[in-house]
């Protein structure tokens, strides 16, 4: 969840029910292998869950956050909120 891009990914999803992978890859300018490569890491911790179907003869592939992605998600940026307006003395 650190990284970069997968925090991107989890923070644009946050936002959203589900969203298309083309509208995720263009709001958050990956490409299509990079993009799909840390989905993939998000689908294995079980943050995020991927549904492909066929939408009037076209493939579509839509990305939401799993429920206890998102769980997850909000603990994680709660412990980022404390770090962050933690004083040093």
């Amino acid at each position: 969840m650190h990284s970069p891009t997968r925090l991107a990914i989890l923070g644009a999803l946050r936002r959203v029910q589900q969203i298309n992978f083309a509208d995720l890859q263009e709001s958050l300018e990956l490409s299509t292998s990079e993009l799909s490569r840390q989905l993939g890491v998000l689908e294995k911790d079980d943050l995020v869950e991927i549904a492909k179907f066929r939408e009037r003869r076209h493939a579509v592939t839509r990305v939401r956050l799993s429920p206890a992605g998102r769980e997850r998600f909000e603990e994680y940026l709660e412990e980022l909120r404390k770090v962050v307006q933690s004083e040093i003395g």
